[in-house]
């Protein structure tokens, strides 16, 4: 991977964590930068996610594949949301989807961290959450920065859930 690469990540990945004030180790840091190197070059495909992840698991998909759905899901959650959506998925979905990638890939630093690593590169790359329903919407899938945001404006986002009867 070339070095310019990943030093343009890793000042991006500077720039979110400054920009949302989320700390993040320095080696979840550099995980990142490597992550949003790699997508910098290659085509990140959002198309049948759920299918492709879903598929993985249920073959027992060895580590390496799992990791890369996992960093599509990421990249996707970060940049891609309004696709997401427009396909009719959530980012709560989504989300889940790539922490259940990254720990099936036994990556649980970047599973427990997945709603962080989100709300940096959103941040860093100018797609953070718009107006109150993507907030709360960004706050459901577990990002304390969007949370922090609505609670500074007097408003908790309850997680739902739709029962059918």
């Amino acid at each position: 991977m070339q070095d310019a690469l990943v030093a343009a990540a890793n000042d991006l990945v500077g720039d979110g964590m400054q920009e949302t004030g989320i700390t993040l180790t320095d080696s979840l840091r550099h995980y990142m930068a490597i992550t949003l190197a790699r997508y910098m070059r290659e085509q990140v495909h959002v198309d049948g996610l759920t299918i492709r992840v879903v598929s993985a698991m249920d073959r027992r998909a060895d580590a390496r594949e799992l990791r890369g759905l996992a960093d599509c899901c990421l990249i996707a959650c970060s940049i891609f949301e309004k696709r997401l959506r427009r396909a009719g998925g959530s980012l709560r979905h989504y989300s889940g989807l790539g922490q259940t990638a990254y720990d099936a890939a036994s990556l649980t630093e970047q599973a427990y961290s997945f709603p962080h690593m989100r709300d940096v590169i959103a941040a860093a790359t100018g797609h953070p959450p718009e107006g109150i329903r993507d907030l709360i919407d960004a706050a459901r899938a577990g990002s304390a920065h969007a949370s922090k945001q609505l609670s500074d404006d007097g408003i908790i986002a309850f997680p739902t859930q739709r029962f059918h009867h």
